[in-house]
């Protein structure tokens, strides 16, 4: 494993459990804090080929947020072309992640699922090859993007794994067998519809969101200060713990609210929301979004870049000295997610579980709300 590899660190979680309760959970990281000041120091155009080396596992969203934050300390503004294919780029990496989760994650020992996952990561290789001329500083050329091909073909493969919309809604009310997602969806039921977890951390607010600029304005000033890689690394707004995942970005979705009305577990209702949001991302990139302008105007040589990434808000920040990065700032969606005080912590501590299920709880919820590292898991009594 070479150095840059090795940077991605783990996430230890210790549950502490007594005579059926869940007392404490501790959560540590082993993620560098000062990783990005590898990029300091670099020119700019090195320092932007560096971020999807460094951060490999979501790319495409770091170079894009990465060029979002620097076209904005140099006040450069992207054509509508380019716009496009870089959310199209994003929102195809989304759908390989949580495609790749649920297939390796829930299917592992279905030959369908394995075998859809290489369609996936295949689909995914050639509309970033495809595209890769929009993750350039501010590129001068450019061409609309064929969404409706793309999303044909994104369809076609994701189909055999979430099904239809109308087949979809049968795991919940009808006959649904055939979905592959009924039997897992009665798992989690049996397993722990009598478990009752607590409320989660907050949701972050979205791209779409008319907080965002705030979130934005606040966090941009947060990571100015001198502890700004701890904020980094511990991320909270307006005093508290916030999550920003496929969960909160699909609650409200109506299978999600069905669900709820039937009364299904938390873990349950997670996993449709994954369901759901790969169900409808072939719809979402066949209509992506452009947006006019820059989410954020950059002041002096500062510049912030953000993305929906596919386990959540992704934030870069970067300021510049002329053509040199002086210094540069990310805060990732799992740190926000998996904060010592965060969404794992608020739903579990205080639950009542028995020994038999606390492993596979924690595991299960951990699966759901979806870090980007290697996790351990110890249960302490």
């Amino acid at each position: 494993m070479n150095s840059i590899a090795q940077l991605s660190g783990t996430l230890s979680v210790r549950v502490d459990w007594h005579e059926g309760v869940i007392e404490r959970m501790t959560l540590n990281s082993s993620r560098p804090r000062q990783v990005t000041q590898l990029l300091c120091g670099k020119p700019i155009d090195q320092a932007l080929t560096l971020v999807p080396m460094i951060y490999s596992l979501c790319g495409v969203a770091q170079k894009v947020a990465a060029l979002r934050a620097a076209e904005s300390a140099l006040g450069l503004e992207v054509s509508a072309e380019v716009d496009q294919a870089r959310r199209v780029l994003v929102l195809a990496e989304t759908a390989r992640e949580l495609g790749l989760r649920l297939s390796q994650h829930w299917f592992a020992d279905a030959v369908s699922g394995k075998s859809q996952a290489v369609k996936l990561i295949q689909w995914f290789t050639a509309v970033n090859a495809e595209l890769q001329w929009a993750l350039e500083l501010n590129p001068t050329h450019g061409r609309k993007t064929d969404t409706l091909n793309y999303a044909v073909d994104l369809k076609a493969i994701l189909h055999p794994m979430v099904g239809t919309e109308s087949e979809l809604g049968c795991v919940l009310f009808g006959n649904a067998e055939a979905n592959p997602l009924k039997a897992h969806v009665r798992d989690l039921q049996e397993q722990f519809g009598a478990v009752k977890l607590n409320c989660a951390a907050a949701p972050l607010p979205g791209v779409k969101s008319n907080e965002l600029h705030s979130l934005l304005a606040d966090t941009e000033h947060a990571l100015a200060q001198d502890d700004g890689a701890q904020f980094a690394a511990r991320p909270s707004w307006k005093g508290a713990c916030h999550e920003t995942s496929a969960w909160t970005r699909n609650r409200d979705v109506g299978l999600v609210v069905q669900g709820q009305s039937a009364g299904l577990s938390a873990l349950a209702l997670r996993f449709l929301a994954l369901a759901s949001e790969l169900q409808v991302l072939p719809a979402r990139m066949r209509s992506v979004e452009v947006c006019s302008g820059r989410l954020w105007q950059g002041t002096g040589a500062v510049g912030i870049g953000a993305i929906e990434a596919a386990r959540g808000l992704l934030i870069h920040r970067i300021e510049l000295e002329g053509e040199i990065v002086r210094d540069y700032k990310i805060v990732a969606p799992t740190e926000w997610n998996f904060h010592p005080q965060g969404t794992l912590v608020q739903m579990l501590e205080g639950v009542k579980v028995s020994r038999e299920r606390l492993y596979n709880l924690v595991e299960k919820l951990i699966l759901l709300v979806d870090p980007c590292v290697d996790w351990e898991i110890e249960i302490g009594n």
